[in-house]
C-alpha cells in the first residue's frame, strides 16, 4: 500500500456510515379511502392504519430506532432490544410488525410527500446513531490513556504536520519548525500508527482524521471544515458541495483507472489534500441526498466508470472506497 493508500485509508476510517436502509414495505390502500394519495391536501387519518403504538406524526425517531432494532438481528447501536420494541409499541409477533411498519411508512410518506424523502430521514437518523456510539468510543478512548502524547506529540500535532507534508510542506522544516527531532518523530509516528491498527473502535482513526481536515491549507479547506461541522451536528451542510457529484464520481474512477493515481489527480488541478478533502464533502453531501436522487447518482457512476474504462482499456481499476 503506497503514502497516497494511507492517507486515504486514515481518513476514510474516520467517516463511518451507517448501512443503505432496507427496502420498506408499501401498505395497501385503506378500503374505506379515508386517504388520498393523489390529493396533497387530504390529512392521514390515525384511524386508518394499525400504527400499533407508534407516536408517527410527533416521534418519528422511535419509530426510526424499533425499525433497527427489530430488524437488526442483534447488530445495533440502538439500546433497544427487539423484544423491548415490541413490547413497548404492543406489537404481537412478526406479522404483526410487518402490518404495522408498512402502515407508518404509508403514513410518513404521506406526511413528507414521499417515500424517499422517508428513507433520507432514517438515514440521517442512524447517521445520528453512529455519531452519538462514534462519540462515545472516542470518549471511552480518552479515558483509557489512548490519547496520551508521545514523544510530548500529540494525535493532533501528528495529524497536521501530516497534513502539511501531504500538502508540499518540507518535513524537515516543519519538524525544526516544531521542535521535534527526527528521532522523536520516527518513535511517535510508529507508536501513533500501531494504537491506529489495534484500535478496533476507530476512535484514533476518528481524531486523526478531524485533526488532518482542519489542517487543511487544499482549495476546498471550507468547504471540508464545513462538512466536518455538519457530520458532527448531523445536519446538511450550509455550503453547496465545490462540484456536481457527477464531476465527483468522474475524478473517483479516473485516478481509480488510471496507471498513476497521483500524476491523474495532479493532471486535473488536483492535490492529495484536495483529493482527500472531496471525498470527505462529497461523501457527506451523497449520503444526505441519496435516497432522494438515487437512480441519478448509480446512472452518474456507471456513466463515470464506463468513461474511465475506456481510457484505459487494460486497467481493472482500484478499489474506490466509495463510502456513503
Amino acid at each position: 500500500m503506497g503514502f497516497f493508500d494511507k492517507v486515504k485509508n486514515k481518513i476514510n476510517n474516520a467517516v463511518q456510515q451507517p448501512q443503505q436502509p432496507q427496502q420498506v414495505y408499501q401498505s395497501q390502500e385503506p378500503a374505506d379511502d379515508t386517504v388520498d394519495d393523489d390529493d396533497g391536501d387530504e390529512q392521514v387519518s390515525s384511524g386508518a392504519y394499525d400504527t400499533a403504538g407508534f407516536d408517527w406524526d410527533n416521534d418519528e425517531d422511535s419509530y426510526f430506532e424499533a425499525q433497527i432494532a427489530i430488524e437488526s438481528e442483534g447488530m445495533t447501536l440502538t439500546s433497544l432490544t427487539k423484544d423491548e420494541a415490541y413490547a413497548r409499541f404492543g406489537l404481537r409477533d412478526h406479522l404483526h410488525w410487518q402490518d404495522v411498519k408498512a402502515a407508518v411508512w404509508h403514513c410518513l410518506a404521506q406526511k413528507y410527500g414521499s417515500h424517499e424523502v422517508v428513507m433520507q430521514r432514517q438515514m440521517n437518523f442512524q447517521q445520528g446513531l453512529m455519531l452519538r456510539h462514534q462519540q462515545q468510543q472516542v470518549a471511552n478512548m480518552t479515558k483509557g490513556g489512548g490519547f496520551e502524547p508521545v514523544e510530548g506529540i500529540t494525535l493532533e500535532k501528528w495529524a497536521a504536520i501530516n497534513a502539511a507534508i501531504v500538502s508540499g510542506a518540507s518535513h524537515e522544516d516543519l519538524l525544526k519548525g516544531n521542535g521535534i527531532s527526527q528521532a522523536r518523530w520516527d518513535k511517535a509516528r510508529v507508536e501513533w500508527e500501531a494504537r491506529m491498527a489495534r484500535d478496533t473502535t476507530f476512535a484514533i482513526a476518528t481524531i486523526y482524521g478531524q485533526a488532518f481536515q482542519a489542517a487543511s491549507t487544499g482549495k476546498y479547506s471550507a468547504n471540508v471544515k464545513e462538512a466536518n461541522a455538519a457530520r458532527a451536528a448531523n445536519r446538511d451542510m450550509s455550503m453547496p458541495p465545490p462540484i456536481t457529484v457527477r464531476q465527483y464520481f468522474d475524478v473517483l474512477y479516473e485516478q481509480s483507472y488510471a496507471p498513476e493515481p497521483v500524476a491523474a489527480l495532479k493532471g486535473m488541478g488536483l492535490t492529495i489534500t484536495d483529493w482527500v478533502d472531496l471525498g470527505t464533502i462529497m461523501g457527506y453531501h451523497i449520503h444526505r441526498t441519496w435516497a432522494h436522487h438515487i437512480k441519478q447518482y448509480q446512472a452518474d457512476m456507471a456513466a463515470a466508470e464506463q468513461q474511465a474504462k475506456g481510457r484505459y482499456p487494460n486497467a481493472h481499476g482500484r478499489d474506490v472506497d466509495i463510502q456513503f
